[in-house]
C-alpha cells in the first residue's frame, strides 16, 4: 500500500482486533502526517483507495483529514492474516 506522492511525510501502521462472541473485526489503523492536502486527497482518491479495496480480505475502509496537517485511516479486513499482510505493505510514500 504505496502511493507515489510525496504529500505524505509519514506512515505509522499499527494492527487492530477486537472480538466478541457475534463477531470479530480486524484492523489495520494508519496515522500520516501530510504536508501537501491537495496533493494527498488526489493520491487517496486516484491510488490508495482503489489499491487498498482490492486487497485480499478487504472490508471497509475510513480515512479522516484532522487538524495540524495529520490523518488517520481505519482499514477493516476479514482475517487477522489478511490484517497483518496489508499493514507489512504499508509504506510511506515515494522511494
Amino acid at each position: 500500500m504505496s502511493t507515489s506522492t510525496a504529500s505524505i511525510a509519514e506512515v505509522r501502521p499499527s494492527g487492530v482486533t477486537h472480538s466478541s462472541k457475534e463477531a470479530s473485526m480486524h484492523a489495520v489503523v494508519l496515522n500520516v502526517k501530510v504536508t501537501d492536502a491537495d496533493a494527498a486527497a488526489a493520491a487517496l482518491r486516484d491510488q490508495v483507495v482503489p489499491q487498498v479495496s482490492g486487497t485480499r480480505g478487504f472490508v471497509a475502509g475510513y480515512w479522516v483529514r484532522l487538524d495540524g496537517g495529520r490523518g488517520t485511516a481505519v482499514v477493516v479486513f476479514e482475517s487477522e492474516d489478511a490484517a497483518r499482510s496489508a499493514a507489512a505493505e504499508a509504506q510511506p510514500p515515494g522511494d
